[in-house]
Parts: C-alpha cells; structure tokens; sequence
C-alpha cells in the first residue's frame, strides 16, 4: 500500500461535464443516451477534443508539459485520455454519475472494470456534501466512497481526487447568501473534510472551491493535511487543488492568487472559465476553429502564470 498525498504541481483542465455540457452547448437537456443521440454524438465529441487541443496549444505557448493535467469523461473524451496518456499528460477521470444530489457509480459495479481499461493517473469523484444534510444520505455516499478510497490505496500508480462540494444547507446558511461564501463555507468545508477523512476516506488531492483569505486556505489545507489514517500513514503530502465554478475570469484569479502562496495548495482545475465563451462562439459560427483553441490556450495559460507568480 502506497503513501497518501500527492505533493507535485498539479494545473488541471477539466472538461469531464455531461450533464450540464449537453444542455449549455447543444441544448439537450434529460436524460440522453448515445443510441438516441443520433446526429448530436460527434458534435459533443468534437467539441470536447476542440477544449483538448487547447490545453496541447498552450503546452506549445510554454507552459510547463509535467504540470499539465486533464480530467475529462470517457463517455466523451475516451480518445483524449488515451492521447493524452500516449503524451505523457497526467490523466484524471471522473466515475461519478452525472448531476446527482447523492453519490453514485456512473458504472455501476462494474467502476473498477472500468477504471482498469481506462488506466487514467487520477480518479475523480464529485461529492455534494455537507454535516447537516441527511444523515443516511450522507453514510450511503461515505460507504461508496470509501470503496473507491480503499480500491485506490491499492494501486501503486492511481491517486484519489476528491471533489467537495458544501452546498448552503440550513434556513441561516441559505438566508446569509454571499455572506455564506465568503465568511461560512470554508468552516462547513473543514468539518466536512474531517467528517470524511474519519470514514476512512482518504484523498490524495481534494479539489475545493475558492477561498476569500490566505487564513482560509490555510486552515482548510491544514485539516487536509493533519493526521495520520486508519492505518497509520500519514496525510502531510495530500495536495489542495482550486476549482472555478465556472466564474468570471477576474474571480477566479483572485482566488487562484490567494492560494498559491499557501503550503498544502499545489495548483487548480478551472475548466468552464476557460472553455465555455470560446466554444460557444465556435459554435454558433462567431469565430474559426483555431481562434477558439487560441483563445482556450490563452485562457489556461494564464491562470498558470497567475498561479506561480503568486506562488513565487
């Protein structure tokens, strides 16, 4: 059984939405299968190989080829993570179904076959969770959870990536609005990280929304980094990663800049941010192909320079 933690720069395009991809860009909205896809299937595809060859183009633009990361779905994008992989680029895939409010296996039993044939670097999963929502739902997530915890500190070559989303639950929490974001979340954030980790979940890299402070990050990568598991190993290299939540460019920067100067925090995953005006403007016919993946480079790129200038 490996350590836990990964502690290497980590600056991630994640492009692995379904759900939300299907109705933002092509206006499908329900449930939808690739039988009953007819004409749509190709058109996801190309779009999300167009969001690719963005991340490949800033590559070429000079960003740093062994802090690159992906994490796209293979319903999608099976053909970039085997590219992807072929380049030497850190693949992460997701196994989460998508759009439920609690955690299950987009594959069912059969996640772990999946996984195999996949051989992606990082599984993903996205996790809605929050210490006063139902306390069965919260255990039914935790027990899947910790399956794919347990698979993974299995595997030599595979890391765990955790993405926490905490949700304003209470009738307070929900009146306070922004107030909530910016002085609440990062403490509902901690418990919940807690919480988990005394499940016997242990993540490699928790990938967190954005923080208001250094005092915030700093405190949220501390409780993901404190301790020892169940077995005795200890947690002092797991690894924060920030996520966009698809907000305006200036937002995002802001948060990337606060976290960067923090010990724990070792990069980010900002995806609709950086993809979602380009591809929408491809799209509806507003700008060629090249220019969209130019402006996907760009885009990427410069949160990476954001990051390390931060980060000195």
């Amino acid at each position: 059984m490996r350590e836990i933690g990964y502690d290497k720069p980590l600056f991630v395009q994640p492009f692995d939405h379904r759900g939300s991809f299907k109705k933002k860009f092509f206006d499908i909205k329900g449930d939808w299968t690739i039988d009953a896809a007819g004409d749509e299937y190709t058109p996801i595809v190309d779009t999300k190989t167009l969001v690719y060859r963005g991340l490949l183009k800033a590559i070429d633009m000079g960003v740093a080829a062994e802090h690159v990361g992906i994490l796209v779905d293979s319903e999608y994008g099976s053909h970039i993570q085997f590219d992807a992989r072929a380049k030497g680029i850190p693949v992460s895939t997701c196994i989460e179904k998508s759009g439920q409010p609690v955690f299950d296996f987009e594959y069912g039993s059969r996640w772990q076959d999946h996984l195999r044939f996949i051989r992606p670097d990082i599984v993903k999963v996205l996790v809605r969770y929050h210490p006063e929502d139902d306390a069965l739902d919260n255990r039914e997530q935790l027990t899947r959870l910790k399956q794919v915890s347990d698979y993974v500190r299995d595997q030599q070559d595979l890391h765990y990536m955790f993405e926490l989303l905490v949700p304003a639950v209470t009738d307070e929490e929900k009146a306070a609005g922004d107030a909530y974001d910016k002085e609440q979340r990062y403490l509902r954030m901690i418990q919940s990280i807690e919480e988990i980790q005394d499940f016997g979940v242990e993540p490699d890299i928790w990938k967190l929304e954005g923080l208001e402070s250094a005092e915030q990050a700093k405190a949220v990568a501390e409780v993901a980094r404190a301790g020892e598991s169940a077995d005795g190993l200890s947690r002092a290299k797991v690894g924060c990663i920030l996520l966009g939540r698809g907000s305006d460019a200036e937002q995002v920067y802001a948060w990337l800049s606060t976290a960067a100067a923090v010990p724990g925090w070792i990069g980010f995953a900002v995806g609709r941010t950086n993809f979602a005006d380009a591809v929408m403007a491809y799209l509806e016919g507003r700008s060629g192909e090249e220019e969209a993946v130019e402006e996907i480079a760009t885009n990427y790129k410069k949160c990476v320079d954001v990051w390390l200038k931060a980060a000195g």
